[in-house]
């Protein structure tokens, strides 16, 4: 009966080591806004929606797990979907489950190393430098996403070392007979210093139709409750059959106020600017003004205003040229 008692004992002990070296996360945002938006159409009507995978911040549930393998060394995987807020169904149109992420690799002092389904090395460099930091990502012009939001195939490397932050990347395209066709090369790094932080990155995809360049610099400076952010992003299409191109321009601008610790405010100006072919070109002006009240750490209500100026290929809404919305409601993180 002791040795019983001892050897169950001993497996608990085992058990609990175990347990403590691998931990699993579940968590998630849950979004419910109102949207009203006014010239949706050519006849100029308006339209009223609630935000199918969330207006502030997209819907998700995910699960993240870590395990210590000793030596500094961990393995960890992140899998994570959305979800539609009006209607309760998975945002999986793609007939992908983990749509959003679906990622494993190793990690330690080195760095991280990750195979999978995950955010692109531009969108992880530039996001941070984006005023409303890629919320209303239906609204804005979601900058940090310029160069692809995520990458299927993707093999991607992150190391932090002091100030700067290293990132590189590359997808496979999986074309038979080609390794390089719809591949997807990136580098990008950031510098953190105290108030001041700056980071860029250069993408190039290998399209089957057409070549891809894609670079974007972005730079924030935060001073009191204040923080000013800057960027830029430039895209170059090689167009097939003929040596023109067509490019497209991000530029933005904003500032964050926070007012008291739990009142925000965001004023975001966005540009984005088509050249190259007639059929291609096009312009937007849009600016937001923006307003969180923060329950606690992880609930807020949300509100802001939108006004767009459209032309070229970018006015879908022609005769009409101007766009006006207005957005109210809460978001909870879990």
């Amino acid at each position: 009966m002791k040795k019983s008692l001892l050897a169950l004992a001993v497996l608990g002990a085992f058990a609990g080591a175990a347990s403590a070296q691998t931990s699993v996360q579940i968590y998630g945002s849950f979004d419910g806004g109102v949207r009203h938006v006014t010239n949706v159409n050519a006849a100029g009507d308006s339209r009223t929606t609630m935000g199918s995978n969330g207006t502030y911040n997209s819907n998700r549930i995910g699960f993240k797990g870590v395990e210590d393998l000793g030596g500094g060394l961990n393995a960890h995987f992140t899998l994570e979907t959305g979800f539609n807020t009006g209607t309760g169904a998975l945002d999986n149109a793609t007939n992908q489950l983990f749509q959003r992420t679906a990622a494993v690799g190793l990690g330690g002092a080195w760095g991280s190393l990750d195979f999978g389904r995950q955010y692109t090395v531009a969108f992880k460099t530039i996001a941070s430098y984006d005023p409303l930091s890629y919320k209303y990502p239906g609204i804005a012009s979601a900058v940090p996403a310029t160069a692809g939001t995520r990458y299927n195939n993707d093999i991607q490397y992150i190391g932090t070392f002091g100030p700067i932050t290293a990132r590189a990347e590359y997808a496979l395209g999986e074309t038979v007979g080609s390794n390089s066709t719809n591949s997807s090369t990136a580098i990008g790094a950031s510098y953190n210093a105290g108030p001041l932080s700056v980071g860029g990155a250069y993408t190039r995809r290998d399209i089957a139709t057409f070549d891809n360049d894609h670079w974007t610099l972005g730079a924030g400076y935060k001073f009191g409750p204040a923080r000013v952010t800057v960027g830029y992003a430039q895209q170059e299409q090689d167009l097939a059959a003929t040596t023109a191109q067509n490019k497209t321009r991000w530029g933005w601008a904003g500032i964050n106020y926070a007012i008291t610790p739990a009142v925000e405010l965001t004023y975001a100006y966005y540009q984005t600017r088509n050249t190259g072919t007639p059929a291609f070109e096009g312009k937007k002006n849009l600016h937001m003004l923006a307003a969180t009240y923060a329950f606690s750490k992880r609930t807020n209500l949300y509100a802001e205003f939108d006004t767009a100026k459209l032309r070229g290929n970018l006015n879908t809404i022609a005769p009409e040229d101007r766009q006006s919305g207005v957005s109210v409601g809460i978001n909870h993180l879990f």
